[in-house]
């Protein structure tokens, strides 16, 4: 009997000092084994989704999207996206969650899936203790048992039968299907010295001390499909595939809504913007505008128009106009600087007619990707800007852009030294640090 598997509980290095492997990594291993496809579900974050979407579309490989996350204490659950409106609920899900926790941490409260809707999302309970029903109860209540699975996870313990047999029975008693999935920390065996390393590092520890904290051995890694056959039922592995196939969304589907309040009633997006343009065009040329700026503001703006981006222009106007009615210096930068539209919209100060420069290196079908407007507010009152977004569409509406942080190498030996029990001084031989980083991160 042939085996197929989909893994569906699987971190990335974006759980910070959880995961050890890239997207990348994780995704090339899944498609060398054969894998039907594979789910991203770092830990209450979807922080690390695209560049898994990208390494997915390289390998050919179907890409779920999902996520891990503890409820109030209680049950593990790993979330995943069958399709848009499911996307929709675990960002409105996971956005709650860090809002109201401390930086890097979150809090998922069990009234939030009252709250939130929950259609087009398929959820996978980790049990902690199979003697407990009462998280399986509450769980079937919130999702019903098309949209729940018991996850079984099987790593060689030594109570792996009795463990399988305990998680089959839980299944039965509360009327849930169970599915195979392997907790996923690493996408080979090899980067166990590096997860351990990390998780060393979370709790502020040594390796040497970390005792029960570090995985007891290296299976949480994308194993062949010959030894998951050696473990699970075929039955458990074959759900995997049936709700790996239910998933059908991906971040293609997605498409920017722009606010309606950029547009007074009665009028489209390209009339407006072209209005505005008109009326920026006697603003920078009040003695006349020339031909061959005419005919430049009429370019850009039909290319606009055929490429859909009116909107996005209206939004930058929209935030400098209000700048400069409060006298808040900002000037637009970068390729920007080559649009005529940008110019007579007082987004950029340079007339890009008489500086030679070239529109298509700022928007251009050949590229069918949004431009880039950057703009530069004063420091000091950068902040009247920010309120202003968050008031005119609302909090719920407006955010930040966030930055993941990433190691660099003074600060990444100096955390694996110790880790390692190095001593924190001048004297450390940072090259058997160095040694000891490179070997911990290789396959």
């Amino acid at each position: 009997m042939s085996t197929a598997y989909a893994e569906l509980h699987c971190l990335s290095n974006f759980s910070f000092q959880r995961g050890a492997s890239s997207a990348q990594e994780l995704c090339e291993r899944a498609k060398r084994h054969g894998y039907e496809a594979l789910a991203i579900t770092d830990e209450c974050t979807l922080a690390g989704i695209v560049r898994a979407w990208q390494a997915a579309k390289a390998c050919e490989l179907p890409l779920i999207v999902g996520s891990e996350m503890r409820i109030d204490n209680g049950p593990k659950i790993v979330l995943l996206v069958e399709n848009l409106a499911g996307y929709q609920s675990l960002c409105q899900l996971i956005t709650l969650a860090r809002r109201r926790a401390a930086k890097g941490e979150y809090q998922v409260l069990r009234e939030d899936f009252a709250h939130v809707p929950l259609d087009g999302l398929l959820a996978l309970w980790v049990p902690d203790n199979t003697s407990d029903l009462a998280p399986g109860h509450w769980l079937r209540g919130v999702f019903g048992s098309e949209r729940l699975w018991l996850a079984v996870q099987l790593h060689r313990g030594a109570d792996d039968a009795t463990r399988l047999l305990q998680l089959q029975a839980l299944a039965g008693q509360l009327g849930l299907r169970a599915v195979a999935c392997g907790d996923v920390h690493m996408h080979a065996r090899g980067r166990r010295a590096l997860q351990d390393t990390m998780t060393a590092i979370r709790y502020h520890t040594t390796v040497a001390e970390a005792g029960h904290r570090l995985f007891a051995n290296g299976e949480r890694h994308l194993r062949p499909l010959a030894t998951l056959a050696e473990l699970y039922p075929h039955a458990l592995l074959d759900e995997s595939v049936y709700i790996a196939r239910r998933c059908t969304f991906h971040l293609g589907q997605l498409q920017y809504q722009y606010p309606r309040e950029l547009v007074p009633e009665g009028r489209t997006a390209s009339q407006w913007l072209r209005q505005l343009s008109e009326e920026g065009i006697h603003w920078r040329w009040p003695q006349g505008v020339t031909d061959s700026a005419r005919q430049q503001v009429d370019k850009e703006l039909q290319l606009i128009g055929e490429l859909g981006y009116e909107s996005y222009f209206l939004t930058v106007h929209d935030i400098v106009r209000f700048a400069r009615e409060r006298g808040i210096l900002c000037q637009g930068r970068g390729s920007a600087a080559n649009s005529v539209v940008c110019f007579v919209l007082g987004i950029t100060e340079l007339d890009p007619g008489r500086m030679n420069m070239l529109f298509e290196r700022f928007i251009s079908k050949e590229r069918n990707e949004p431009p880039d407007i950057d703009v530069d507010f004063e420091h000091d009152r950068r902040e009247e800007v920010l309120q202003y977004v968050f008031n005119r569409y609302g909090r719920r509406r407006a955010a930040l852009t966030a930055v993941a942080s990433s190691y660099r190498g003074a600060g990444a030996m100096r955390d694996v030294a110790k880790a390692l029990g190095l001593p924190p001084t001048r004297s450390t031989p940072w090259p058997t640090v160095w040694a000891a980083t490179v070997t911990a991160c290789r396959r």
